[in-house]
């Protein structure tokens, strides 16, 4: 059989959705010796080449939300017939509308959070989901959402029938694990991050949604009551940043990093003292599984999935309540036995959203479909 992928997604910056594509992308040629792979991109692919074939794309001027419906609905189809694909993968769950012939569409839908929280949402991107979401979750034959939260909320808001919908949890890379300090003092390009003795860690887009002023008016009840911590936040900005980044750079014990690759992340997250992400509503939620797997002690939002994904490995609270997050950070300081505590506990949860099997599920929907 063989199956194309839109990887479009991995064109642009990283969001989410581009993660969970290349690390379903780095697992498959581990798990699957039956069916081939096309991925459809414009950029130049870090994968191995002798599993998957690459068909490139034209790149193009036209912005993005423009332009995909009619890549998708012209100029794919054409692609999946020259190619002859059986199995249309979407991690992003738009797919075209037009008649594909034999080839089943298979699609992923992380969340609903345009549904439920549109105010986080810029109105051109409201208005291309409303014109093309319900279309494609018709014409999808098999549906996959990353968390059983998420799940309940697409059967609640579009009133499609659960059994047709199938969780396939999200996973953080391999490459997240604890390491010793002395491998960590080995990487030579953390020094030139110059990052604090000790620091509270966060990884995402710097958004309303985020809550990030949670982190910042944490940080400052911190600040009030003496203490030194710091807070260094990774992440570009995104929707609605603007009223967000000028309250970040007035704070001197606070470091935003825009970008930080890989390959140095992971270094990242085992320096920070603990993980903080105050989120208001997560499909799944990568960064606090990446923490957990590096096993960084989480404090986190108690709503949407995080508390699925999150568990008994992190500290959970209301994320409206400041002082509670700023509270868990004191006791962490100063209850080492703890600390260690919930670094073991975390890192037994991370297991629980294992590579193998989550890919192995996906295989499974491939080949039933």
């Amino acid at each position: 059989m063989k199956i194309g992928i839109d990887a479009r997604v991995l064109d642009r910056a990283f969001t989410g959705t581009g993660r969970y594509l290349i690390n379903i992308l780095n697992e498959l040629p581990n798990q699957d010796s039956k069916n081939k792979y096309v991925l459809f991109t414009a950029s130049q692919l870090d994968v191995n080449t002798h599993f998957y074939k690459i068909v490139k794309i034209n790149k193009t001027q036209i912005p993005h939300k423009i332009y995909s419906p009619v890549w998708l609905n012209y100029e794919l189809p054409n692609l999946i017939r020259q190619n002859g694909i059986d199995i249309l993968f979407s991690p992003n769950i738009l797919v075209p509308l037009v008649n594909l012939g034999k080839t089943k569409k298979v699609a992923v839908l992380h969340d609903v959070i345009p549904k439920v929280y549109p105010e986080y949402y810029p109105f051109f991107y409201k208005l291309y989901l409303s014109m093309l979401l319900p279309a494609s979750l018709r014409k999808t034959d098999a549906l996959i959402t990353v968390s059983e939260f998420s799940k309940k909320d697409i059967v609640k808001y579009f009133g499609i029938a659960e059994e047709k919908v199938k969780v396939v949890y999200n996973t953080a890379s391999n490459n997240f694990y604890p390491r010793a300090e002395f491998e960590i003092d080995k990487a030579d390009e953390l020094d030139k991050l110059k990052l604090p003795s000790q620091y509270i860690l966060y990884v995402g887009a710097i958004e309303k949604r985020k809550n990030i002023i949670c982190l910042l008016k944490t940080m400052d009840i911190l600040r009030e009551n003496g203490n030194s911590i710091e807070l260094v936040i990774v992440g570009k900005g995104g929707f609605d940043s603007k009223a967000i980044l000028p309250e970040i750079q007035k704070r001197n014990y606070v470091r935003h990093i825009p970008f930080i690759n890989d390959d140095l992340l992971k270094y990242v997250y085992n320096k920070s003292f603990v993980f903080m992400f105050p989120s208001y509503y997560e499909g799944f939620g990568i960064p606090p599984l990446e923490a957990m797997q590096s096993g960084t002690p989480v404090i986190t939002s108690n709503t949407s999935s995080l508390a699925e994904v999150v568990g008994e490995g992190g500290m959970l609270y209301d994320p409206e309540d400041f002082a509670s997050f700023a509270t868990a950070v004191v006791k962490l300081q100063n209850d080492s036995v703890y600390y260690e505590k919930l670094k073991t506990i975390a890192l037994e949860q991370a297991k629980k959203f294992n590579i193998q099997t989550e890919t192995k599920k996906l295989i499974n929907i491939f080949n039933e479909a």
